[in-house]
């Protein structure tokens, strides 16, 4: 986190990301999850009549490539530590090899945003319906920041994350354990968004529904239901900073593991981060919309 590094130390830290991120990139889980999440937009994409329900396609990459992306960061940050105690000796400290594997996040970040012009290339060949919650139907920013948010994000916050577990929990199947949890956190905590009626309920102003929005990965979009559907109230924009935020208060809180690396610089930045995530969150949840924009429309089903 410190970024009055000499000029040769930089070098040597990117040297040291390229080597993790070509690890990275060659990962077998990370290959599979990204041409699943590849592979399964373009199969959703050109089904049926018409592109429908563009805004749930984000859970496609958070799944198949930020949650994959969490156990290969994990295993990456635990074998720095491996080849240390094997060798006696690894390139750089502890919190650089943590800088490093961290850097190396940017590559499911990219094969989110890959993922993200795939999915505006199919918008643009085969078009939205009029009444389709997209561009020209919502705020432009808002569609952004949720495309954004919850997908290519959404696959460097499982990486992060990842690095952060590979610090701090040694024990067997850490990670594994993690992503179920974050999981069941996650679909727990917003619970009172699902229901029979979820167009209704994302309809709502209740400020349980916008209080949701805590969590690293939110329900926005409803789905279609007999024709409708619906974006929960709150703000995409604020979120989407909320959820920098977590990226880089996981990768920081990585960096703490060393104790070495503990200096009063760190710490303050820290606890910035945690105030400024909370202030973000805040405006996520109170300077949105109170109630969510429903559209109604005929779906690929109902067009027969």
């Amino acid at each position: 986190m410190d970024t009055t590094l000499p000029a040769a130390s930089r070098a040597g830290l990117g040297a040291m990301i390229a080597i993790e991120a070509r690890r990275f990139a060659r990962h077998p889980l990370f290959v599979l999850g990204a041409l699943a999440a590849w592979i399964i937009t373009a199969v959703v994409g050109t089904s049926g009549d018409q592109v429908t329900d563009m805004l749930a396609w984000p859970i496609i990459p958070a799944f198949f490539i930020g949650l994959p992306s969490l156990v290969v960061a994990a295993s990456l940050t635990r074998s720095t530590e491996v080849a240390a105690e094997a060798m006696g000796t690894v390139p750089g400290t502890e919190a650089r090899r943590t800088l490093a594997v961290g850097g190396a996040a940017l590559v499911p970040l990219a094969a989110g945003l890959v993922w993200l012009v795939e999915t505006l290339v199919i918008a643009a060949v085969r078009g939205a319906h009029p009444n389709e919650l997209w561009f020209g139907t919502m705020d432009d920013l808002h569609v952004w920041s949720l495309l954004l948010g919850l997908g290519p994000v959404a696959c460097l916050g499982g990486a992060l994350l990842g690095v952060l577990v590979g610090r701090w929990l040694r024990f067997r199947g850490a990670a594994a354990v993690v992503i179920v949890a974050l999981v069941a956190l996650d679909i727990l905590a917003q619970f009172g968004t699902m229901g029979e009626d979820i167009v209704a309920n994302h309809a709502s102003d209740d400020l349980s529904v916008r209080l949701r929005l805590w969590v690293p990965w939110a329900l926005w979009h409803s789905g279609s239901v007999d024709g409708r559907s619906a974006v929960a109230g709150g703000d995409p924009f604020w979120y989407l900073l909320y959820l920098l935020a977590l990226c880089a208060l996981a990768l920081g809180g990585a960096v703490w593991h060393d104790r070495s690396a503990r200096s009063a610089r760190l710490r303050f930045s820290l606890s910035g981060l945690i105030a400024v995530a909370a202030c973000l969150l805040a405006l996520a949840v109170f300077a949105g919309p109170e109630a969510g924009t429903v559209s109604g429309r005929v779906t690929a089903t109902s067009q027969g």
